[in-house]
């Protein structure tokens, strides 16, 4: 079948545009940069679209006129729930390929961290620290779980960048590299992770970054997100580590009550080196995460075909 042209704006990022997903997708597609004045083929040429623009810095409509001429648009919405778009995207049409995959923090960061070279991480434990629990966002469960841990923080590697507080020696906040960061000490001095997730109570399961840092940096965790989250990680083919932690927090539908017993099983934990067990489920997570050739596959059935079936269709 003809390529298909994606065509991308600088002032206007998109997962399209990233270097370590941009290799992969000139693979599918040709990939040109807009220029004003420039006239596009709408049969052959794709527009990608952020769908933040509703409450961002300086968003550009620079697609408006593309629509009006009948362009296919494709509105990236890979890194929000379902429901951002309507609330921020404005020309949203039945006509547009909106982009949205419940893996797609699985599949961009082990493609990420392979290109920034964080798979040939090996850990050296020394087990200083109980636990790390890194948060950024300020989000009204992320207050309650710190003043919950109060007594135990001391004993933890954490952050809440939102209110002042960093973890050691990471990247200043304004550096391009800064969420994406990797210290190994990080890691290597705690027992396991505290994962605090964006998202506590929306339906559904959104599952970002923050629950496969632990997997790719080879790391047990407990995780305070929606109800099902543990249970849709295993339909993935993922480990949890039921032998550490009482996981029936999972099944929990009020996030309060859920994270009361989130916190109740870190402060039952008991800290020891890894065992038998708990470095099978790292290994076997680590591999997954990492299993670049179904990642690859997993995003031609999902997304790459996807696109091309909506713009051959008229």
């Amino acid at each position: 079948m003809p390529r298909i042209k994606l065509l991308l704006n600088n002032n206007d990022p998109t997962s399209f545009s990233k270097d370590h997903m941009r290799v992969l997708f000139s693979e599918y597609f040709d990939i040109e940069v807009y220029q004003p004045g420039r006239t596009y083929d709408k049969n052959s040429t794709v527009l990608v679209v952020n769908s933040f623009k509703l409450g961002a810095t300086n968003p550009d409509f620079w697609y408006r006129e593309f629509l009006e001429q009948g362009h296919k648009v494709i509105v990236d919405n890979l890194w929000e729930i379902e429901s951002f778009l309507p609330n921020h995207y404005p020309d949203y049409t039945g006509d547009s390929f909106v982009a949205q995959l419940p893996n797609w923090f699985w599949y961009n960061e082990a493609i990420w961290y392979d290109y920034l070279g964080y798979r040939s991480y090996v850990p050296n434990r020394t087990y200083q620290r109980l636990a790390l629990m890194p948060m950024r966002v300020d989000r009204s469960h992320r207050r309650e779980m710190t003043i919950a841990l109060c007594a135990l923080l001391d004993q933890m590697i954490w952050s809440f960048t939102a209110h002042g507080r960093s973890l050691p020696d990471d990247l200043p906040q304004d550096h391009p590299d800064y969420q994406r960061y990797f210290n190994p000490a990080w890691y290597n001095d705690t027992h396991f992770s505290i994962v605090v997730e964006t998202e506590v109570d929306a339906p559904g399961v959104f599952v970002t970054e923050k629950t496969f840092k632990p997997m790719a940096f080879q790391h047990p965790f407990v995780v305070m997100g929606q109800a099902g989250h543990l249970n849709y990680l295993h339909t993935q083919g993922f480990e949890t580590y039921s032998n550490l932690f009482d996981q029936s927090y999972d099944s929990i539908p009020d996030w309060h009550t859920r994270l009361a017993a989130v916190i109740r099983t870190i402060k039952n934990f008991t800290p020891e080196p890894h065992d038998k067990l708990t470095q099978q489920k790292i290994t076997h997570n680590h591999k997954r995460f990492y299993d670049l050739d179904l990642v690859k596959s997993c995003l031609e059935t999902e997304l790459i075909m996807p696109i091309y079936d909506y713009a051959e269709s008229r």
